[in-house]
């Protein structure tokens, strides 16, 4: 089993060919002192963790590293720490009269809400095992409620490509966003009760949340066939691999579309389509019929396809780093070597065809 962690490999993998950090910084254009947080696993350095992210693909990748095994290790380690403040609290201590008065007093009133709290699960047990009619047993994979997101969870977007499950790290705070056949879905845990993860999943612009329970290790498929998902474009297949306290770990894999989906748009309600080609890495923002996508640094080599109905968004880092189609016109460079570009694709009236609309750039 390797216990080595993110940090730890990419350093001794650097060593191993002999490279400084200055080195690393000249061939990948990232920071020395980006170099050095990885690792050093200092992540406090970077603005945001879709930075982290980015970078530490793009060093794994430029080590010839598995960089998918680094980001699920980085993952692992970091759902880890948000464990450790628990551990620490219930690890016994070797010198209880060592602790001051403050000390003492928080320990005493963290252990009375412990027993509080047990003392409130008993009874609700006692409550529900007096009825012989009532059924306990909780069915996995039913909507348990219909409600709209939380307040307080930071979505961050990834990507899940054809063919190929994607691991989705969930906590109370951090849920996940991600396009499916260009709508844009969010998945979220809000709790966790008896061994199974309470999850949401929406469908934007929707608002209803729809919600289910699943245990580790199992499979649960969101469909188009279930009501309160109809409009979903395609089954969706999400695997439980663990579940903790306050998290949990799921395989996102998409599954088989739905028929026809494509002829439900009228005549002339063409959608907004840009694929964007990157032969260097840059800083990319996606925002689609309002509803912020994809946000972090994109590896050179990588293709985005992105759709919107109204109104698609796009900023790039690096405007000569990439090349553009949008709706099947030529292929250009998107702007300048080294400079910031922001694109505005809308939807607007046809003015000789009023059935009909036409996609348009803002500002043209």
């Amino acid at each position: 089993m390797n216990t080595k962690r993110v940090g730890q490999i990419l350093r001794e993998s650097r060593e191993e060919k002999k490279l400084s950090v200055k080195d690393v910084a000249k061939e990948t254009n990232i920071a020395a002192k980006y170099i050095i947080a990885l690792e050093t696993e200092d992540y406090s350095q970077f603005p945001a963790e879709t930075f982290a992210l980015g970078f530490l693909k793009n060093y794994a990748s430029y080590l010839k590293l598995d960089s998918a095994m680094l980001l699920n290790l980085y993952r692992g380690e970091q759902i880890e720490e948000s464990q450790a403040p628990l551990e620490e609290l219930t690890r016994p201590t070797s010198s209880p009269l060592s602790l001051d008065k403050n000390k003492l007093i928080s320990v005493i009133s963290i252990a009375l809400l412990f027993v509080s709290v047990y003392i409130i699960y008993l009874s609700f047990e006692d409550s529900g095992s007096g009825s012989d009619d009532v059924s306990t047993e909780i069915t996995p994979n039913v909507d348990v409620n219909s409600s709209e997101i939380p307040q307080g969870i930071n979505f961050v977007s990834q990507s899940v490509p054809e063919n190929a499950s994607i691991p989705f790290i969930l906590t109370e705070d951090r849920g996940v966003s991600f396009s499916v056949n260009n709508q844009q879905c969010k998945i979220f845990i809000k709790g966790v009760s008896q061994g199974k993860a309470n999850l949401g999943f929406n469908i934007f612009p929707e608002k209803n949340v729809y919600f289910f329970q699943a245990a580790e290790g199992e499979e649960t498929i969101l469909s188009y066939r279930i009501e309160e998902l109809s409009s979903l474009r395609r089954d969706i297949r999400i695997v439980t691999q663990a579940v903790t306290e306050k998290s949990a770990k799921v395989l996102v894999t998409l599954k088989e579309e739905r028929e026809g989906v494509a002829l439900k748009s009228p005549v002339g309600d063409v959608p907004i389509q840009v694929t964007l080609f990157f032969s260097k890495p840059s800083y990319v923002e996606f925002v689609i019929d309002g509803q912020m996508g994809e946000r972090g640094l994109v590896s050179a080599g990588e293709v985005k396809h992105l759709e919107a109905r109204d109104r698609l968004e796009i900023k790039v880092g690096d405007g000569g780093a990439v090349e553009m189609v949008q709706n099947g016109k030529e292929r250009v460079v998107l702007g300048k070597p080294g400079k910031l570009v922001k694109k505005i694709f809308i939807r607007k009236a046809n003015p000789y065809d009023s059935t009909q609309s036409i996609i348009g750039e803002l500002g043209e």
